[in-house]
């Protein structure tokens, strides 16, 4: 799939100020970093890719780019309201203990944060192994993805959706954060990457550059 670059100010923005560092925030909640470093995955022989910022992916890099559109198919929780708002996806496994792990972040940010940043679980597997998950609660929105379009003789990654296709992903946990204006890639990766780990203040820095722009286009 070829996406092309989104051309809107908000996105140059938002990521000038995601990847010039962090600021202050009274979020100190940070990843449990205590996994091996890498996400889960069930075809380790796949090469990680490397995105526009060097930074190893387990998926197809689309920073920088339009994210395809958020079509799902059953939501587990209600159906959130994205207008005018930062959007976090996060492609999960009921059986990684990585996405296990980044689920105190991700409660963290859309408790704190549910104003302006909509937080979405995305998984491909069957609704009632959805269901019978056992792993730390998921307080934010949950979702079950459209049947992915590929089959076995296109090496099909298994529980795979058409959403999580589109973006490539093949290592769990992978997030994107898509910014409020067009929805374009503006942060992406394994949020416990050592060195790249998805941070509170980081989250806080996109909000306040969002908000910022939010103001300026009042009458």
């Amino acid at each position: 799939m070829s996406q092309q670059p989104s051309r809107f100010p908000t996105l140059i923005l938002v990521a000038a100020g995601l990847l010039a560092g962090v600021g202050c925030s009274s979020l100190t909640l940070k990843p449990d970093t205590s996994s091996a470093g890498v996400p889960c995955a069930t075809q380790p022989g796949l090469t990680a890719n490397m995105d526009k910022q060097g930074k190893v992916i387990w998926a197809n890099s689309l920073l920088f780019c339009d994210a395809p559109p958020l079509e799902l198919n059953t939501w587990l929780s209600k159906q959130p309201e994205l207008k005018g708002k930062f959007v976090l996806i996060e492609f999960w496994r009921t059986w990684c203990g990585a996405c296990k792990r980044s689920v105190p972040l991700l409660n963290a940010l859309h408790e704190k944060y549910g104003q302006d940043l909509v937080v979405i679980a995305v998984t491909g597997e069957p609704e009632e192994t959805v269901k019978a998950y056992d792993g730390p609660k998921m307080n934010y929105f949950m979702a079950i993805d459209k049947p992915g379009t590929k089959g076995e003789a296109d090496n099909a990654i298994k529980d795979q959706g058409a959403l999580e296709e589109r973006f490539g992903v093949w290592g769990w946990p992978h997030v994107v954060l898509l910014e409020p204006e067009n929805h374009a890639v503006i942060w992406e990766g394994f949020p416990l990457l050592s060195g790249y780990e998805l941070t509170a203040e980081k989250i806080e820095r996109a909000l306040a550059v969002g908000r910022t722009r939010k103001a300026e286009a009042k009458p």
